[in-house]
């Protein structure tokens, strides 16, 4: 007869967590209030009526009570990694945690205050030993296994601690995220550990019931700092062994939704500040520390979703990461080629789906704004040729090179070469043809258009080796699997950039030589241009290659309201300065023109005025054609 007790305890544990939760969020709700813990609307926060919060202390009270039943029955028999002694430690630290949380739910503590106080707590778990110490058999230095830690905790906190912006969702994720670690332990025989998850689980769904939308209660910083530390020591500590999908992919993949947000909103933040932009919320200062509306949540809520849908949404997506975890730790052999192929895919949807925002910040860091104007590329078929040479030439080296290194020959190199064209050609030759490469006017394009291109041919190889990896059976061909894409992807990337890349060297070189030559002619035109944008890049264009002006024209300098540009090449030639010291600056080199290509408001352009009749220069706004000023 099947023995009862080793079945009843994970019911049993489960249930103490859910209804342990479940009854003190239920006594919480109504008494919060009284004690000042309630949550007012206003600012970035999205519901409209007074909410009780700080209910993360019912939570945590469930999953404590949970855990009491694992370590103080007597439950035989008993296989885990965890012991009491551990849950003594957790007890402390999450004690810790719960209670800053509690301390930020009623008087608001300053990011920085709270940061430190996370820190604080991370520290103090490396001195209990709760730590790394090493990874896949690897042990790692003092200093790098305290970073790593330190890090760790950080980073799982702040993460629920940001994506807590709609009901039930942190709570929610949670939940998932950890029955798909609790699955991953079943996997490697670990069914001690996995009572952990349970009344971890348990607790997270009592707290559910009143924390879903509307919700009755929210989490607060107690609840969600709580959950990310739990979530953080629990896969440390359980993941002392394994693969690495199961050390480390596992685990962040449980938590990617909330990690990706973190990682979203740390990319958009610095990205403003740079910029010096206000935020999303209407804050004047821009940074890492100050909130924003562009969470994930923020997003789906202004596509349009109701938050009860918001939720659902974003848990089917830590759903599917959890599945693709699950697959990688049960097919291991595939394990590779089943992360790469889930990486790709989402690298497209982040790209062309949700970090829009993040990608435009960007480029108006990189680029200030530059744009390029949109014309019909007559060029197309020379680089639909080119690409297709340069990857079968890339294709051809790289068999010959292997064959020579691994067999002392190219044995059968046509038929290995029609066996491979069709993926290793096709599919890295579509991706370049879906990012539009074909479509770009080439010589006037910006870095990230070359940088694009060239992502887009490694993303195709990555592609390539991802179905590759997949349709191995074990893992003792990986190695030269990896080896020849990166083969591939180094020999191809660099010729296929650099061969949109030459008309612009050369462009820049004739721009260079003709500048000399002018130099030395007189006597000719000294010019001063207003602006560093595609404008003066097409005015350059245009009057840099005429060689038939009389008389020529030098151009001696650009002026720019960036003041960071000043002594610096813009288009090969020295920005000398501001507006603001156009006046000195048009005496200093004695200006003949000065050239407008860029647009001004109505203050500048009065300042060209007056500087220009103050030393008798000849203003000329500049737009294919030129025009007085």
């Amino acid at each position: 007869m099947l023995p009862i007790e080793p079945i009843l305890k994970y019911p049993v544990i489960f249930l103490t967590g859910l209804v342990v939760s479940l009854m003190l969020t239920r006594f919480w709700g109504p008494r919060a209030p009284r004690w000042g813990f309630v949550d007012r609307p206003g600012g970035r926060k999205l519901h409209s009526n007074p909410t009780p919060t700080a209910g993360g202390i019912a939570l945590f009270l469930g999953v404590q009570a949970a855990f009491a039943m694992v370590f103080l029955y007597p439950w035989k028999p008993f296989a885990g990694q965890i012991t009491i002694d551990w849950w003594l430690r957790y007890a402390l630290l999450s004690s810790s945690v719960g209670l800053l949380g509690l301390v930020d739910d009623r008087i608001s503590l300053k990011p920085m205050a709270k940061l430190l106080g996370q820190i604080a707590i991370a520290v103090a778990a490396y001195c209990m030993q709760i730590r790394f110490q090493g990874v896949l058999g690897i042990s790692l230095p003092g200093l790098v296994d305290f970073t790593i830690t330190v890090v760790w905790f950080l980073v799982w906190m702040n993460a629920f601690n940001l994506i807590d912006g709609v009901d039930g969702l942190a709570t929610g994720i949670a939940l998932i995220a950890a029955s798909g670690m609790a699955v991953s332990l079943v996997f490697r025989k670990s069914p001690g550990d996995v009572l952990l998850f349970l009344g971890f689980v348990g607790a997270c769904a009592g707290f559910l019931r009143y924390n879903f939308h509307p919700a009755r209660v929210f989490l607060g910083d107690t609840g969600s700092l709580f959950l990310g530390f739990s979530l953080a020591m629990l896969a440390m500590t359980t993941n002392s062994k394994g693969t690495f999908v199961t050390v480390i992919g596992m685990p962040l993949l449980a938590v990617g939704v909330p990690l990706f947000d973190t990682m979203l909103a740390i990319w958009r933040r610095t990205a403003r500040r740079m910029l010096g932009q206000t935020n999303s919320a209407g804050n004047a200062r821009s940074g890492i520390e100050v909130g924003d509306a562009e969470h994930l949540h923020h997003r789906l809520l202004r596509g349009g979703l109701p938050p009860h849908k918001v939720a659902l949404v974003l848990y089917a997506g830590t759903a599917v990461l959890v599945a693709v975890g699950l697959l990688a730790s049960l097919f291991h052999d595939q394990a590779m080629g089943i992360l790469s192929l889930a990486f790709l895919i989402g690298c497209y949807v982040i790209v062309r789906h949700l970090a829009w925002i993040e990608m435009q910040a960007t480029g108006d860091v990189i680029l200030q704004g530059v744009s390029r104007p949109e014309r019909r590329n007559r060029a197309m078929l020379f680089y639909v040729a080119a690409d297709l040479i340069v990857l079968n030439l890339a294709l051809l080296l790289t068999q010959s090179l292997l064959g020579w290194l691994l067999y002392d020959g190219v044995p059968g190199l046509k038929h290995a070469w029609l066996r491979s064209a069709p993926l290793d050609v096709g599919i890295p030759f579509a991706v370049l043809a879906l990012s539009r490469s074909y479509s770009r006017i080439w010589y006037l394009a910006r870095v990230s258009e070359y940088a694009l291109t060239a992502l887009a041919a490694v993303f195709g190889y990555a592609l390539v080796a991802s179905f590759r990896l997949i349709g191995m059976g074990d893992e003792s061909s990986m190695g030269l699997v990896l080896l020849r894409y990166w083969l591939l992807a180094g020999l191809a990337v660099p010729l296929i950039v650099g061969v949109r890349a030459v008309r612009r060297v050369i462009l820049d070189l004739a721009h260079g030589v003709i500048r000399a030559r002018r130099d030395e002619q007189l006597p000719c035109l000294r010019a001063l241009v207003c602006g560093t944008g595609w404008r003066t890049t097409l005015f350059l264009n245009q009057h840099l290659m005429r060689t038939s002006e009389d008389p020529p024209l030098h151009i001696v300098g650009l002026v720019d309201h960036d003041a960071v540009l000043r002594r610096h090449f813009v288009h090969g030639i020295r920005v000398l300065g501001a507006l603001a010291n156009l006046d000195s600056l048009l005496r200093k080199h004695s200006i003949d023109r000065i050239y407008v290509t860029e647009p001004l408001d109505a203050a500048d352009e009065q300042l060209v005025r007056e500087a220009a009749a103050a030393t008798g220069a000849n203003a000329i706004r500049w737009h294919e054609q030129e025009t007085p000023l």
